[in-house]
């Protein structure tokens, strides 16, 4: 049973990456994939193909853009600590202070102030990734049984709640089965510690910042990277087929047809893709994969813009009658049984699917902020709110025929 996640922009193989790969790979396999077995009784396998190497790369260094030293230095990667700037932007209430980030956010919402946390945790620790991702399913389930706790109005800065939060994993493992693996505390507890700490100087190195260079900071990256892996990714599907001159879309049909083809014959195919990756499938979904005997049962875009793109006809001509004044919709690829598309009404490179293509069940995933478009995927409560929406996959990818349209 295999998991593909395909990434969207600005990836490059270099340290964030990797690390990245990691954080995501433990929180699927802990809020999506855990109740899943293939035929035998195996694990879900989960493969993350990397195509950002084939993406944009700028000739004079990003000379164009207006202010290189926020542009074009990050330009096809991360930056040091940008994802947590990121997600801290558009989950911290504007009016905490620094050392009372965490207690201010979690005073409003101790789901949103837990994301953070462990999104700062995850990615000062990647190593950890794996005990913290079990951990995080301890106080995601504490959170939604008593989301306004009390001592919440007793905390005075972000240690104390990280404190509390230790004493909520400490019961956790105290009360767990002697089957289930439990994780190490004082990893854990240093892991958090580490991310209050990146939390803190995320905002000091923020707040430092006139206004304007921090707005220019937070849209102009993601859009210059958006647009340049986007149009690379034009250029190469346009140009002649040449065995030595294969694209990004050549390279991610391979590995899909890989996938569909070493599954067991009751083992679905799942196939997350972010952003880009939601485009690049559904082009090869809806062309070369047409006809190639390839079954994903259940396609999850987020943050993604296949309908966008579908209305500007960037993948085929549509026919004459669509859309018409009836309202008829494009069908879902053929190859696709259930499709979801997340989207973020504060993302602005993400986009509803439901008006454009029939079969398609769209969820909102609010944020609340600006800046969301790379956050989905660093946050625990996005990857079990997923997992709850997928349900248990085991032997049968009858399951997902259904299409369930319940919010």
């Amino acid at each position: 049973m295999p998991l593909v996640f395909v990434h969207g922009v600005a990836n490059r193989i270099d340290g964030a990456h990797v690390e990245q790969d990691k954080v995501r790979r433990a929180l699927f396999a802990q809020h999506v994939t855990a109740d899943w077995s293939r035929e035998g009784g195996r694990p879900a396998e989960i493969l993350q193909p990397y195509w950002g190497g084939d993406g944009a790369s700028l000739a004079w260094g990003g000379a164009s853009l207006p202010n290189r030293a926020l542009g074009a230095e990050r330009f096809g990667s991360s930056g040091d600590g940008e994802p947590l700037q990121e997600v801290t932007s558009h989950l911290v209430p504007d009016e905490a202070r620094p050392d009372e980030m965490l207690v201010t956010t979690a005073r409003a919402s101790l789901n949103d102030a837990l994301d953070l946390l462990w999104a700062a945790a995850l990615l000062a620790a990647p190593e950890r990734a794996e005990e913290l991702s079990v951990a995080s399913a301890v106080v995601l389930n504490a959170a939604a049984a008593d989301p306004h706790p009390g001592w919440l109005d007793e905390l005075a800065d972000d240690e104390e709640f990280v404190v509390r939060v230790g004493q909520i994993l400490n019961d956790g493992n105290r009360r767990a089965p002697t089957t289930r693996e439990k994780f190490g505390d004082s990893g854990v507890r240093s892991a958090l510690m580490a991310g209050v700490r990146q939390i803190r100087e995320r905002v000091v190195s923020v707040s430092g910042a006139s206004v304007t260079d921090r707005l220019r900071t937070g849209l102009l990256p993601p859009l210059t990277e958006f647009l340049g892996d986007v149009l690379t990714y034009y250029r190469q599907r346009n140009a002649p087929v040449a065995e030595n001159n294969r694209g990004i879309g050549d390279k991610l049909a391979d590995v899909l047809k890989e996938a569909n083809a070493g599954r067991g014959p009751r083992d679905p195919f799942v196939l997350v893709a972010h952003s880009m990756g939601g485009n690049i499938v559904y082009d090869l979904l809806t062309g070369v994969l047409e006809d190639a005997g390839v079954t994903v049962d259940l396609l999850v875009t987020a943050g993604s813009q296949v309908a966008f793109f579908e209305e500007l006809s960037l993948f085929a001509p549509h026919p004459r009658d669509v859309p018409g004044t009836a309202g008829l919709r494009l069908p879902r690829p053929r190859s696709v049984r259930r499709w979801v598309n997340v989207y973020d009404l504060n993302d602005l490179l993400s986009f509803r699917a439901e008006p454009v293509f029939e079969g398609v069940e769209d969820y909102s995933f609010r944020s609340g902020r600006v800046r969301a478009h790379s956050a989905y995927f660093l946050l625990p409560s996005f990857y079990a709110r997923l997992g709850a929406r997928l349900g248990p996959l085991r032997y049968g990818p009858e399951v997902f025929g259904g299409g369930d349209t319940q919010r």
